[in-house]
């Protein structure tokens, strides 16, 4: 579904508008279209013939979970797995929580000293 000569969309139609020179996905090649999917019906698959593929188990020590970050900090961390070269954003996640965990049980002493000597470090 395209626009008509005069750039408006055809009569029932939708259009999406998009900024000038972005990426047109919806000219890709998929084949003809099929005809409308009829609704009430059933569609009958044949599942005989279908292969059981091995499950991927979650490794010793590690939970699956669903957590919600805001976008600039996750952009953040993808980026720097790519300048890096690649590799996982989610274990550049869990290094930088563990880091703080460890941190956060320096005693209270420890962490005094360690400030007041980034202090004395600057002040010099």
């Amino acid at each position: 579904m395209g626009l008509d000569a005069s750039g408006a969309a055809p009569a029932g139609g939708l259009h999406v508008a998009r900024r000038a020179g972005a990426a047109d996905f919806g000219t890709a090649s998929h084949g003809p279209r099929t005809s409308a999917v009829q609704y009430g019906t059933r569609v009958k698959i044949d599942f005989s013939k279908g292969k059981r593929r091995a499950v991927i188990k979650v490794p010793r020590g590690k939970s699956r979970i669903t957590i919600r970050l805001d976008h600039d900090v996750l952009d953040w961390f993808r980026k720097q797995v790519g300048d890096a070269g690649g590799g996982s954003y989610q274990n550049l996640i869990n290094q930088a929580l563990r880091a703080y965990t460890e941190r956060s049980e320096e005693p209270l002493e420890a962490i005094v000293r360690r400030v007041v000597r980034e202090e004395l470090r600057r002040a010099s």
